[in-house]
């Protein structure tokens, strides 16, 4: 126990901390390590952890001992058995349903952090709000709060990741993507400045944060994600599944930041320039280790007993590396002519899903209730890669189908039914049918014709300007459209969903 009026020093180098002397801070090294000729370790990255506040005071929870109280041990229960194997979607839930409950045994941010998506989660359930909110749920509002408080007391950089982590998915739950953000920075920032992570961290956490950093990438925020980039090594076999995950997805973000890149030649001010020799080299490149990659993964269906999980790594690779080709194909493209040509594909991106939704479905108990909340979006984001550009209407149908049976609610940022609207109304302009509000449209006699060329949808821009708010709970969510008419010229077409 610490004697009364020492105060315990929570910032300095990490020099001084080790030695257990006050450091005078001073930047980039102090001179308290410099005039004695010791090397400056450097500080460990600034985080301004804020609470939140609503009217009503939430207080921090009293400390418990383990999981005795009765609220916890309930709101762990249930995040064990209902949430946690949800969270990860396609991918393995060891780590959600095991590894982050028994950190959180002994870490009260984790387990705080752990309760308040809980109890999220419950609210998606039992409330017809389509994300819930904390300060509508005091008591989740009084656990991320208290887990806040704890984290101001944490030096362990690898569990102040963990809670960044948790901090971006209790974010994400409630749609507060600036936050959300926020929290993602800030976990990449301490990625990038510390150096030795250990084993359980580089092989789990690494790879969350590089499938959430596309969210920075959506947003055009790339420089911290560059700090997560690995080589892609081709010459050698994937050890693992894991490790053939791991690497096809650090592929597709080099690819999505590639055709990230080539939206100003596909229909922006660059259009009618060349390419830059620099985009073409990086292409040629990534098509290289593309082909690489599948001649990798491919052996690995033979090496394991494919469990679910298994299963679930091995197919969404393959899911990954097509999802790959087509982007590397289509990066440059200005005619939208040239998806058509990748209808085997497209095919047998939807073959995959509908066995991951299943596979996902069986992992979890064959549980015949929708999942309210997925933090890993990839099936979201397969699925939407076939439905918006494949333009084989039964194959783009049985996407959307699969959609709307195998995806969650909410997905990261994105609102399945939002999505969902949005897909309807690209179908009918680009078809020239209508659905009426069924499920699925009825049989035109245009399910075997390949939509005219000025009708396709180049891209489509969300979030340009606020809903517009129609009545009774329903909004129309604004679009803008980039299409191209006969000439080739492009031109933007303003457009709306109902939704709510």
């Amino acid at each position: 126990m610490p004697r009364g009026g020492i105060k315990r020093l929570r910032t300095g180098c990490h020099t001084c901390k080790i030695r257990k002397v006050k450091c005078d801070e001073a930047r980039p090294e102090c001179k308290r390590c410099t005039r004695t000729g010791r090397k400056c370790d450097g500080f460990s990255p600034v985080l301004n952890w804020k609470t939140y506040t609503v009217s009503t005071p939430a207080a921090v929870l009293p400390p418990v001992q383990g999981v005795r109280h009765i609220e916890e041990a309930r709101a762990l229960h249930f995040f064990q058995l209902g949430v946690a194997p949800w969270l990860s979607g396609p991918y393995p839930a060891s780590f959600w349903t095991h590894t982050i409950l028994q950190i959180g045994t002994h870490e009260p941010a984790i387990r705080r952090s752990v309760v308040a998506i809980s109890l999220l989660y419950e609210d998606f359930i039992t409330k017809t709000s389509l994300m819930p909110q904390l300060r509508h749920n005091m008591t989740a509002l009084r656990h991320y709060n208290a887990a806040i408080h704890e984290l101001k007391d944490l030096t362990d950089v690898h569990l102040i990741l963990l809670a960044c982590l948790l901090f971006i998915c209790i974010e994400l739950m409630q749609g507060s993507e600036t936050k959300a953000l926020s929290h993602l920075e800030a976990g990449l920032r301490i990625i990038r400045a510390t150096s030795g992570l250990r084993a359980w961290v580089r092989e789990i956490l690494l790879p969350l944060y590089q499938r959430q950093s596309i969210l920075l990438l959506k947003f055009g925020r790339r420089d911290e994600v560059d700090a997560l980039a690995r080589p892609l090594i081709s010459h050698k076999g994937f050890a693992t599944l894991e490790h053939a995950r791991a690497m096809t997805d650090e592929l597709y973000l080099q690819i999505f930041q590639l055709t990230a890149d080539g939206a100003e030649y596909r229909h922006g001010r660059l259009q009618h320039q060349p390419v830059h020799t620099q985009l073409i080299a990086k292409q040629n490149e990534l098509q290289c280790v593309t082909r690489a990659f599948r001649d990798m993964v491919l052996p690995l269906e033979r090496s394991y007993s494919l469990s679910d999980d298994h299963r679930l790594m091995y197919l969404g690779s393959l899911v990954t590396l097509e999802l790959c080709q087509i982007g590397l194909l289509t990066a440059f493209e200005t005619s939208e002519m040239r998806f058509d040509d990748l209808i085997r594909s497209y095919r047998e991106i939807v073959a995959h899903m509908e066995e991951i939704g299943a596979s996902m479905i069986r992992r979890n108990g064959g549980a015949p209730v929708q999942p309210v909340f997925q933090l890993e979006t990839g099936y979201l984001t397969n699925i939407l890669a076939v439905i918006l550009k494949c333009r084989h209407l039964p194959t783009r149908l049985k996407a959307y189908s699969l959609l709307r049976q195998y995806g969650s609610t909410r997905q990261g940022l994105w609102e399945t039914d939002k999505m969902c609207s949005i897909c309807k109304r690209v179908i009918e302009i680009e078809h020239d049918i209508a659905w009426d509000g069924l499920e699925l449209p009825l049989d035109t006699g245009r399910w075997n014709e390949w939509p005219q060329k000025e009708l396709r949808v180049c891209h489509i821009i969300q979030d340009y300007k606020p809903n517009l708010d129609v009545g009774e709970g329903h909004s129309l969510y604004p679009l803008m459209l980039i299409m191209r008419d006969g000439e080739g010229r492009v031109y933007h077409l303003d457009e709306a969903v109902a939704i709510g």
